[in-house]
Formats: structure tokens, sequence, C-alpha cells
């Protein structure tokens, strides 16, 4: 799958301007002519997963199934390729301490298209480091949050050093929680129209269960609209703790 591809039917301009009326819903305030300036600076060049910018405004981690349950005992919490921030928004919208929270990626791509929507920077750059390397010490954090990034890591070293990544990191007891895309298992193959990894369920835990988690949960989330034109995928949550 071309990472820089809108889906179907959609364009980047489009989807950008659905972006900013749901952020004026949350009560943002744009200046005039504002519209104009980000579609003249974020483009297919500029933005390296454009799909992203259909959901900025409306984080998917609230409808983690774990989600209710990072509130029961806030700790050090991670979110382990932040990308556009939506996340670490929301859990501050819903009463998650501030100060525990930390954003990690690789590269401010996505985090800068974050700023400019949001008109949030100078709040949110200090909760978000950006490396090339994991830049995170061992037993740091007592929970890992990852956003759909398993499935657009497509060579096998990489996925399973950003998966000992997310465990090192955690504390004794901690949870790896998140979501990711996958293939159903009634999925007959891999669609060439996709992203690089797309496992089955069985797959994603063995992948875990190697890394050493334990206590292993993944629940296939309802999500018709992908399975559409014979792209077969599914998405998967996840939960899994550090022993």
């Amino acid at each position: 799958m071309n990472k820089r591809r809108m889906p179907h039917g959609k364009s980047l301009p489009e989807e950008l301007a659905n972006a900013m009326r749901r952020l004026e819903s949350l009560g943002i305030i744009y200046p005039e002519g504002y519209y104009d300036t980000i579609i003249q600076k974020y483009t297919h060049k500029t933005v390296p997963y454009p799909y992203i910018v259909m959901h900025i405004g409306d984080a998917r981690i609230k409808r983690h199934f774990f989600y209710p349950d990072i509130f029961k005992k806030p700790g050090d919490f991670l979110d382990y390729g932040c990308g556009t921030g939506d996340a670490i928004r929301q859990l501050i919208r819903d009463g998650y301490p501030a100060e525990r929270i930390t954003g990690y990626d690789v590269n401010d791509a996505s985090i800068r298209l974050g700023y400019d929507l949001f008109l949030d920077r100078d709040d949110m750059e200090r909760r978000v480091v950006v490396s090339p390397a994991f830049p995170c010490l061992s037993e740091q954090y007592d929970i890992v949050y990852s956003g759909s990034v398993i499935h657009v890591i497509g060579d096998e070293r990489e996925v399973a050093g950003y998966l000992g990544n997310a465990h090192r990191t955690l504390k004794p007891n901690g949870i790896f929680f998140g979501s990711t895309l996958g293939l159903p298992n009634e999925a007959p193959d891999r669609s060439n129209d996709g992203p690089p990894r797309l496992m089955r369920q069985q797959e994603l835990a063995g992948s875990f269960a190697g890394t050493g988690f334990k206590k292993i949960r993944i629940v296939r989330e309802e999500r018709p609209e992908l399975q559409h034109s014979g792209r077969n995928f599914c998405l998967f949550q996840f939960s899994a703790k550090k022993l």
C-alpha cells in the first residue's frame, strides 16, 4: 500500500477541512483564511500517513475496551508512536494527569500537523519526544499505548524491536494496549491493497507472547467499512501485561 495515498473517493484537502470542522466543534477557533494556509502547507508530500487526517478530533483510544481501566490508577503513560497526538489530547480532556503522559515518535511530521490543527504547540511540545532511536529507559512506564502503529511496520526485525522496546520500558505489572489493523481468520489471503503488516489474531498473539507479554487479550472491533471492495481488513484491539 502506498502510505501517502488516501482511501478511494477521499481527498486530502477535503479531509483536512473535515478535521478542522471536527476540531471547531471542540471549541477551536481558527483565524480567517487558515484553511487555505493548511492545505498549502500539508500535501501528500508532507503528510506521511494521510489517512490519519480522517480521524483527527475523533481519537480511537476512547473506544478501546481497556480505556476506562487506565483512569482507575493513573500511572506514567507512554504513547509509543504518538502521530498527531490525538490520544494524548483525549486523555487530558478526560482527566488523565497531563504531567504523567509522554508521547514519542521517530519524527515530527505528524505531530506538527497536530500542532497546527489543534493550535496547541506551546502546550503539547513539552509532552512529546522526537528521536530516531527509542529514548525511553527500562521500567520507566506503567502503561504503553500503541495506536495503529504495528500494521505500518513491515520489517520483521523492526516490529520485533518495537514490541521489545514496549516490553522493556514497562514496569513490572505494566500494561501494553492499543489497536492495529489485521486480517480476519475467515479472510482467504492478504490483500495487496493494504498496510505492510496484516496479522491474524493468532499471529498477533504469538508476537506478543514471543516478546514476553502475558495475559494477552485481543478483541476484534466491528468496523464494517474496512471490508468494502474486497479489502479484508479488520481492527484488533489488544492488551497485554508485563509480569
